[in-house]
């Protein structure tokens, strides 16, 4: 049996713009860097950060007035992670041209990586009231915050999402950090393949959050000149940013020539290092295996296009590419062109591996190669074929990497489709 699955549609929201197209554009045209969010606390004191924001989404523009009062009822419009999934996923059935009754039949799968924790978190820090007061009974203070407690299981996401959609099928969530997109795209293709649905609707976002600049902040994630830098030897750190991406996968059985078809998804390797929780072990090779593995699936030669991780982060992008070197080497076939996208959306966190492989099969599409983003040169001992400019290139095969928080290691492998 064939184990890829087809793309028949697909959408990315970022800092360039929203949907595929504007996205696109606004990579070849705009000088895309970061602004500055600012986060009020109670007590008046500011955090303001740098991130590649994305233009404002208003839910009214993108649904039903019924369906946008229920979800406003709910307190949903006013939760930016939930309409990053709803657009998304909006945007790409409609590029796939997913009937009602295929939406209704259809799978769902998100990959997120803090769903429904952000907004108690920002009710705690910006309204200024403790969880649990001194001077009350103690189901007397939880009475107020209960809502958001309840909502800090991930199963409301998807019921919401769902229903908003009309999706009846199967339903997951998956957080694996920056590696969720790959994971959740794996788990739609092994849904398809066994059965359980003709086609997926995989969908993944993340909204920059105060909370989560000053997390990462202890890891040595943040950039001190505010510039993203995937790989360049000037780079020093990364810069979040606002994004979300979807694609819908469809059965090859159910693909003809009247269907349209981006791509196809043919399959991936993925590990759990599990060395320590925000640092690779950088000696086991975990990551070459995966790469290697992955590499396989495409049979002889190397990819056309490779896209790796490149977080800005000094020496996880040491890291990560000594391991594509040391995977390639040990298949003994020369380095593919890499570019590196970060530079354009920020770092996205449980959305950017999936924002980075809807830009992948649009550069397939396009016959067009995007250069790394702020990138002029290196300083690796090795000769990295990083594109430093706009090519014209028939990408017929692609492979996404990603080296995750978590120990998340995760490639995926992409074709052109015939």
């Amino acid at each position: 049996m064939n184990a890829h699955v087809s793309i028949a549609g697909a959408s990315v929201l970022g800092a360039p713009g929203i949907g595929r197209n504007a996205v696109w554009e606004g990579m070849r045209t705009a000088r895309l860097m970061p602004t500055v969010r600012s986060y009020e606390l109670y007590d008046g004191s500011i955090i303001a950060f740098p991130v590649y924001e994305i233009p404002p989404i208003h839910m009214r523009d993108w649904l039903p007035r019924s369906t946008c009062r229920w979800l406003e009822q709910e307190g949903l419009h006013q939760d930016p992670d939930f309409l990053l999934l709803l657009v998304a996923s909006q945007l790409a059935m409609e590029d796939a041209g997913l009937t009602p009754d295929e939406r209704s039949r259809a799978a769902l799968v998100i990959g997120h990586e803090n769903p429904g924790i952000n907004r108690l978190i920002d009710k705690i820090l910006q309204t200024g009231q403790r969880i649990f007061q001194q001077d009350e009974q103690p189901l007397v203070s939880f009475s107020q915050y209960k809502q958001d407690f309840f909502r800090l299981q991930t199963f409301p996401y998807l019921f919401y999402l769902a229903k908003a959609l009309n999706i009846q099928g199967a339903s997951y969530i998956t957080n694996n950090a920056c590696a969720s997109g790959l994971y959740a795209l794996e788990l739609g293709r092994q849904l398809i393949h066994q059965g359980q649905a003709e086609s997926a609707v995989v969908v993944c976002a993340d909204y920059a959050h105060a909370t989560e600049y000053l997390w990462l902040g202890d890891k040595g994630f943040h950039s001190p000149k505010k510039v993203l830098k995937p790989f360049d030897s000037g780079r020093d750190g990364s810069v979040l940013g606002d994004g979300a991406a979807a694609v819908v996968l469809r059965h090859p059985d159910f693909v003809d020539a009247f269907t349209p078809e981006l791509g196809r998804y043919v399959g991936g390797a993925f590990r759990q290092d599990g060395w320590n929780l925000s640092l690779p072990h950088v000696t086991s090779h975990s990551y070459a295996e995966v790469i290697t593995r992955a590499v396989r699936l495409l049979g002889e030669g190397p990819p056309d296009l490779l896209v790796p991780h490149g977080t800005g982060m000094p020496m996880w992008d040491a890291y990560e590419m000594a391991e594509i070197v040391r995977a390639f080497g040990e298949l003994n076939i020369p380095l593919p062109r890499m570019t590196a996208l970060k530079g354009y959306f920020g770092h996205t966190l449980g959305a950017n591996s999936l924002v980075e492989i809807v830009c992948l099969l649009h550069s397939m599409a396009q016959g067009s190669i995007p250069p790394a983003a702020n990138y002029e040169s290196h300083n690796f001992k090795l000769d990295i074929p990083m594109v430093t400019q706009w090519e014209r290139s028939n990408i017929r095969t692609a492979i996404k990497t990603v080296s995750a928080f978590g120990g998340f290691l995760a490639a995926g492998v992409f074709e052109q489709s015939t």
